[in-house]
Parts: C-alpha cells; structure tokens; sequence
C-alpha cells in the first residue's frame, strides 16, 4: 500500500465512524468479515476487490473497486436516487478534492469515493460494520512511535491464510531522527534487519527498512513529509506493513 492508496482508504472510514457515533448502533458480534447485503452497483460497470477481508482502526471492512463508462456526477446520481428512499438518507463529502457519499442501512455503513478515469469513472465501494465491542481500537496500538506522531491508518489484512497490518503515521521529527529511532526500538524488541538502505525521491532521501523476527516480517518506509511555503521541514511519514509468514 502507498501513501495514496492509504489517503485514500482513510476518506472512506471518516463518515462511517461519525454516523456511528451520531445513531449510537450497537455493537454485534461478527460471524463473517462483513455481513451485510450487497454494495449496489450500476448496471454500466465492473468491480473487482481492493480488499474482502480487512479491519480499518479495529472497524471490520471491506472494499471494491468500480469502473465505469458513466461519469462521476452519474455514479453520485445513482446512489443519490438509491439511497433516497427511507432516513438516514446520505451524505455528501468530499476527500481530497474527490466526490464521496454515504449511507447507513441496517447496521451497515456504505460509502462511494468517485474520481474521473478518462471517459468515465473509477470508484471506491466501502462497507462496514462496528467492531466488536462498540468502539474502533486505538489506532497504533502496540507499533512504537515518537512522541506526538499522529497515527492516520492502520489497517489488519487478511488473505490467503496470512494476516498482515499497515501503519500510517506522521510527526515532526526528520526522517533521520525517525530511522534512528525505528532501528533502535526494533532492533530491542527482536527484529533484525534485512535491508537498510537510502532512496532518492522527489521530496528528498526516504529511507527503507525490512526487518525479520521468526516467520514475521516488517516493511518501514520513512519518507518526508511536504515542506511548507518558507522551505522548512513539514515533518516524516512512516509507513509500516506487518506480515506473518511472507
């Protein structure tokens, strides 16, 4: 996952944890990854899966991909007149300047992110339950972190008989302070490192490390954060991805 995709992802979950929390659902226990009907489609267009099995902040989710000869503002119209019928209705947002909407129906929470894809339309299909126990987990809990990083995603996988998780955070610290920290503290909680190397990027020098303990494996991606109008450092991004047996 990149920092895009991860951007991205998150914009669905934001009107899913508010319309939670506006309609108080209580929280059931999950005898599947998603156990809700299915997302609605267009009749004019093809999904294929992003993700059928993962957890975003402790929320169980999954994800569909749709592509489209329609344009966007008739993918927004088609759920608009699908989800007109009966209260909550939908909302209407928008996430990093692209289109989004959603619903909740029965327990479930539906939410579409549209952008253009040369005459048509490319989409993003999330649906969603409450996670056990009511509320999402804490995101980063358990992932080592400098004080005052802010944790944006962090997603638990599931695919093939692996399980694996992916951390987005950020802070104000410089990426060297961040690579430093990150060999240190992984290094005392058993990790060894595999790979340890510089990229060039266009924001500057992002630094790569791939570490081992057991049959586990950890992929961090430290990189730059973008620097504000005087040319001062806006901060790191860390990008970590858990996987057992790789």
């Amino acid at each position: 996952m990149n920092l895009l995709q991860g951007i991205r992802i998150a914009g669905l979950i934001r009107p899913l944890v508010l319309l939670s929390a506006a309609i108080g659902t209580a929280a059931f226990a999950q005898e599947k990854a998603v156990p809700c009907p299915e997302f609605p489609v267009p009749h004019v267009g093809q999904t294929q899966w992003v993700a059928e099995n993962m957890r975003m902040n402790g929320m169980p989710m999954q994800i569909k991909e749709l592509t489209t000869e329609q344009t966007p503002q008739q993918v927004l119209a088609f759920y608009r007149q699908r989800w007109s019928d009966a209260p909550p209705y939908f909302h209407e947002y928008e996430v990093s300047g692209m289109p989004a909407i959603a619903t909740l129906r029965k327990g479930c929470f539906y939410t579409v992110q549209v952008m253009a894809h040369g005459r048509g339309a490319k989409a993003l299909l999330g649906i969603s339950t409450q996670p056990d126990g009511g509320q999402p987990k804490t995101p980063g809990a358990g992932f080592p972190n400098m004080a005052g990083s802010k944790v944006l995603n962090d997603i638990d996988h599931y695919d093939a008989g692996k399980t694996g998780r992916t951390i987005l955070l950020t802070n104000t610290y410089s990426p060297d302070a961040n690579l430093n920290f990150y060999r240190r503290t992984m290094a005392d909680d058993g990790w060894s490192a595999i790979m340890d190397r510089s990229v060039q990027g266009t924001k500057g020098i992002s630094h790569v490390l791939v570490m081992k303990r057991g049959y586990h494996e950890a992929n961090l991606t430290i990189s730059p954060g973008k620097a504000g109008a005087s040319g001062a450092n806006a901060g790191t991004n860390v990008l970590a991805t858990f996987v057992d047996k790789p």
